[in-house]
């Protein structure tokens, strides 16, 4: 592994000895002062261009600069990382791929340079490499650097006859969704465990969510788990999910949840199914905020006695038209009413309205 620390520490002694000051250094190298301070402090280290003009700058090899200036001591693996370095930045990529391909250098030592590559640079040797060679790690440690489409074809070859979701999250941020989406649907035919498909979400194409989902519910997945993914998946399909799911023997709770991520018209059909279904009101006080006006006005006409006392009905007030809210109470006994209730349902009607309720309230 590249020392970082060594090289910055190198760059730092060359600098030093032709007298030149950071300022004067970068300058000459078309670059920052603090980029020079930085690799100075081993933060970061130049990129195969810069590189090879400090090797020109100070009169060293690129062997030299990696191994900190140990060029006669350095080792094979330094040796054969200013062998691919060169190599590329003398545009023989080609070279470079044979070399790797003939064993005279290892994927570990390009994966090494990777960082100080333009990402043409790297898929030019990469994509000539025997795909024999890539490992899942190494294909790990060189996805930040590769284009997108090289990796995704190194990724599918690799997992073409298993998928690992383990090692599909490690490389989600850096493949297309496209790819992540076909290995997705594979990895749901081997089974697979749903909380790692939600963790992926993010990263995948909603169409491949949606039939993922959809697949989800016809396995016996419980809603609650398929709710999770409810934020990436369209609206329709988690419709269709829900239509399905309250036709058994389903979590109230879970729907709730979902109601937010369904749009008001198909939650207007949950709640007319539910209380035709006999559904007790807690229910659709919880679903009203994600609900239309005109369904709640109309379920809050038709409700019968005792079935909406006043703390639910105070959860509705905001939901619901001044004149309902005014009916229902009207129905109802005054003495079913504590002030405190009456107060908090002041804020959704008219004073004329208010008034006759106060004075209901001092005649009990």
């Amino acid at each position: 592994m590249l020392d970082t620390r060594k090289i910055g520490s190198y760059i730092s002694k060359l600098r030093k000895e032709r007298d030149w000051t950071q300022v004067e250094m970068a300058d000459r190298l078309n670059v920052s002062h603090q980029a020079v301070s930085k690799w100075e402090r081993g933060e970061s280290l130049p990129d195969l261009g810069t590189l090879m003009n400090i090797g020109q700058a100070f009169g060293v090899s690129v062997d030299e600069l990696m191994n900190g200036g140990a060029e006669r001591e350095g080792s094979v693996y330094i040796h054969n990382l200013g062998r691919i370095m060169k190599g590329i930045s003398e545009d023989r990529r080609e070279e470079v791929a044979e070399m790797i391909n003939a064993g005279e250098a290892d994927m570990d030592e390009l994966i090494e340079v990777a960082p100080l590559l333009r990402a043409s640079e790297l898929a030019a040797v990469t994509e000539r490499v025997d795909k024999s060679l890539f490992n899942e790690d190494m294909i790990v440690r060189l996805a930040p650097f590769v284009e997108t489409e090289l990796l995704d074809g190194l990724v599918l070859q690799a997992m073409e006859d298993s998928v690992e979701l383990e090692l599909i999250e490690k490389l989600a941020p850096f493949v297309s969704s496209n790819a992540l989406g076909q290995l997705l649907d594979k990895a749901v035919t081997d089974g697979v465990d749903f909380d790692a498909v939600v963790r992926l979400a993010p990263f995948v194409e909603q169409e491949s969510l949606d039939k993922l989902s959809l697949q989800a519910i016809e396995d016996g997945i419980e809603l609650e788990q398929i709710g999770k993914l409810a934020p990436f998946v369209s609206r329709e399909t988690l419709w269709n999910i829900l239509d399905k799911a309250v036709t058994k023997n389903v979590d109230y709770h879970a729907v709730i949840k979902l109601a937010p991520f369904i749009g008001r018209e198909h939650v207007d059909k949950l709640i007319g199914r539910a209380v035709s279904e006999g559904l007790k009101w807690e229910f659709v006080v919880k679903l009203a905020p994600f609900c239309s006006r005109a369904m709640l006005n109309r379920l809050a006409e038709q409700v019968k006695e005792g079935e909406l006392d006043s703390s639910r009905l105070v959860s509705l007030a905001p939901f619901i038209d001044r004149e309902v809210l005014s009916r229902i109470v009207d129905r109802m006994e005054m003495s079913e009413f504590a002030p405190a209730t009456v107060a908090e349902l002041a804020p959704f009607v008219d004073k004329g309205t208010l008034s006759r309720w106060i004075q209901g309230l001092l005649i009990k």
